[in-house]
């Protein structure tokens, strides 16, 4: 393990997390704009999670975009740093990545619907396939060991 560059590794994890908050957003926005006509539907549970004030449509697209972007480069931080060290083979990476997101995303979802009272979000249809595509880019994103050996 001494021979993995641990900080370039949690770098590499943070960079690709916030990019897939991104992809997250893009893709959670698309689908609640199909399914509900309103595509602002995934971003306002997290944002009145934040902030019981976020009753306005722009301040729950900031700061819904907000903790996605935090929760996403914190997640993808800790997947690389604890995790992408030990593999070897990119199929095995982007296997474990949405795993490992839908996990931190039901975790996330029920402390989010029990502490700010609103309905269960982590069993939602569209805010999960959301978390498939953040993970799916997180696994091609994150590098493997080999790519951060010293």
């Amino acid at each position: 393990m001494t021979d993995v560059n641990g900080l370039r590794l949690a770098y590499r994890g943070f960079v690709s997390g916030l990019a897939g908050g991104y992809v997250w957003a893009a893709i959670a926005m698309a689908l609640a704009g199909l399914v509900h006509g309103d595509p602002l539907a995934a971003l306002e549970p997290l944002a009145l999670a934040l902030s019981p004030l976020a009753g306005s449509r722009e301040l729950a697209f900031v700061l819904g975009l907000a903790v996605i972007q935090a929760g996403g480069g914190l997640i993808g931080m800790c997947f690389a740093y604890f995790f992408g060290r030990f593999f070897t083979v990119r199929g095995t990476l982007i296997t474990a990545a949405p795993a490992f997101a839908l996990l931190a995303w039901g975790i996330v979802g029920v402390g989010i619907a029990r502490e700010g009272g609103i309905g269960d979000i982590s069993s939602l249809a569209v805010p999960a396939v959301a978390t498939l595509g953040y993970g799916l880019l997180l696994g091609v994103a994150v590098p493997v060991r080999g790519e951060v050996e010293r």
